[in-house]
């Protein structure tokens, strides 16, 4: 792999313009808790067999609703409709061992519609499911269906179209110089792997994107028209760098959305584990309070802790969607806490899941009263930077202190389903 990454940094740009296009990657996704300190061994994972695994009849989860309504599931459901019914019919969309068309998928969204808006009791809801569905559970982070839910939500942030002292942090659209090199046009035997994202440079030669420190403490990008806007705050940049998506309210009253547009394909690092290998706190005491606490109270430290996460997302904006969340990988506007962010190459965007975990409930104020079990459906409307593999899925959770409480306080185990509507028996 060296050497083919050495022929493409040498001469890429000299005719092989197939290879390069604009980055179609999705936000960091580590959930809030993990964005701030990932949890001992969360990133491990060690399982390489298949990402999905039929459940027979006997070992099927009760389908049960830990939500009061089923409006917000119908709405998501007939945002998966949107997405799935657009893409070509003859498209492949694996689930286990099993190759479905996007019919399929169509046909599950529709028949959840069809229980949800008729099933009159919860029995009636999960006899029916069953009935109706085939499902697979994924094998999760261990082979044994461990998996851990994070989650994400859209932050409202003050910005302002101009630079001034108030308001000195940039956000920065993807530069026009940014590449994607997929080795596998070049080699088949780099099927798989992820991108390589660089920058042409005047002799033609690609090299790596700028890092975070050279971005932001030596200003690269500076004076190149790039800023989408300016905001108060450095941890208003890092927040939405790891969101991925916000809204961005003028002192003139106008909101407006930014979404994700692309990072610069650098690793990702947690601000909190920086602390933590500092020695400023230990991993028992640090919350994203604290965190925010220290780095505005210690302004001169916050730029070298800021910088030591060399990952740089930049943004586009957008008019603000009716409903007022952001748009996920489906382009279709994020409906709380029925659509999840997965790994495409695990569980097809606009599947229909079901999961069980714990989770924070908080009020409208975002005080959160406690960590209780969940059960909810919930459509794959989404990815994550961090998404990969059968054992990590990032639940959306709306924008508001609600949702912002909720998300910061995501993390725990928990188990995914697929459902796909049974196939009618074959008669040729």
């Amino acid at each position: 792999m060296t050497r083919l990454l050495c022929a493409l940094l040498l001469a890429v740009c000299a005719g092989s313009a197939s290879a390069l296009s604009a980055s179609t990657s999705t936000p960091d996704g580590y959930g809030n808790a993990a964005s701030i300190l990932p949890p001992p061994g969360s990133s491990t994972f060690t399982y390489t067999g298949p990402g999905l695994k039929l459940v027979p009849d006997g070992a099927l989860p009760r389908f049960e609703e830990s939500f009061k309504g089923r409006a917000s599931l119908i709405k998501a459901a007939k945002k998966a409709l949107k997405y799935l019914e657009k893409l070509p019919p003859e498209r492949t969309l694996r689930v286990a061992d099993r190759s479905y068309a996007p019919a399929a998928l169509i046909d599950s969204a529709k028949e959840l519609i069809d229980i949800a808006t008729t099933a009159k009791t919860a029995e009636e809801l999960d006899a029916r499911v069953r009935a109706q569905f085939d499902v697979f559970q994924s094998a999760g982070k261990d082979g044994q269906g461990r998996v851990i839910f994070s989650s994400y939500y859209q932050p409202t942030l003050k910005a302002s179209a101009k630079k001034s002292a108030a308001y000195p942090y940039p956000l920065y659209r993807r530069p026009p110089d940014m590449v994607e090199v997929d080795l596998a046009s070049f080699d088949k035997k780099y099927a798989g792997e992820e991108p390589v994202l660089g920058r042409v440079g005047k002799d033609k030669r690609v090299t790596p994107y700028p890092t975070r420190a050279e971005i932001d403490r030596r200003k690269a990008l500076a004076g190149q028209g790039l800023e989408v806007a300016w905001l108060h705050d450095a941890l208003d940049v890092m927040n939405l760098h790891v969101q991925g998506s916000g809204i961005l309210r003028f002192a003139s009253g106008k909101e407006e959305l930014v979404k994700y547009a692309g990072t610069n394909g650098r690793p990702y690092n947690s601000v909190g584990l920086t602390l933590v290998r500092t020695g400023v706190m230990s991993r028992d005491e640090i919350t994203f309070a604290k965190l925010a606490d220290y780095l505005r109270a210690n302004p001169d430290a916050a730029s070298w802790i800021l910088s030591q996460n060399p990952r740089y997302t930049f943004f586009d904006t957008a008019p603000l969607p009716e409903d007022g969340e952001p748009f996920g990988a489906t382009e279709q506007s994020l409906v709380p806490a029925r659509s999840i962010a997965i790994d495409p190459t695990v569980v097809p965007l606009g599947a229909l899941t079901f999961f069980t975990t714990t989770s924070p409930q908080a009020d409208k104020a975002g005080r959160v009263l406690g960590q209780f079990p969940t059960a909810r459906f919930a459509f794959a409307l989404d990815t994550g930077g961090a998404i990969k593999g059968p054992g990590r899925v990032d639940i959306y959770a709306g924008h508001g202190a609600q949702a912002e409480a909720t998300a910061r306080g995501q993390w725990a185990d928990g188990k995914l389903y697929i459902l796909v509507k049974k196939l009618p028996p074959r008669d040729r």
